[in-house]
């Protein structure tokens, strides 16, 4: 994978946790106890970072045939996120 597209995503995902976490401050923060924001700050964290993971993981499995993608390997990943944070990102 190419550094300067690595660079790019990385910059932006660091840009979109910013602002996200900084909307969640400003607007759910004084409404919640700290506990409560903390833990929706971890949230976010986590599946923005899963997220980033999984495009990297992607862009690291394109050859020049084009992309190879391990279905089964991404339905039982899927399975196992749901039975850990439930359909829609429930605990």
């Amino acid at each position: 994978m190419d550094d300067a597209v690595k660079k790019i995503l990385s910059k932006r995902r660091d840009r979109m946790i910013a602002t996200i976490l900084g909307a969640k401050e400003d607007i759910c923060d004084p409404y919640v106890t700290r506990s409560d924001a903390n833990e929706f700050r971890k949230i976010i964290l986590d599946q923005v970072n899963d997220y980033y993971d999984l495009v990297m993981d992607l862009l690291r499995s394109v050859q020049p045939e084009g992309l190879i993608i391990n279905e089964e390997y991404v339905r039982k990943l899927d399975e196992i996120h749901e039975a850990l944070v439930g359909v829609h990102g429930d605990t």
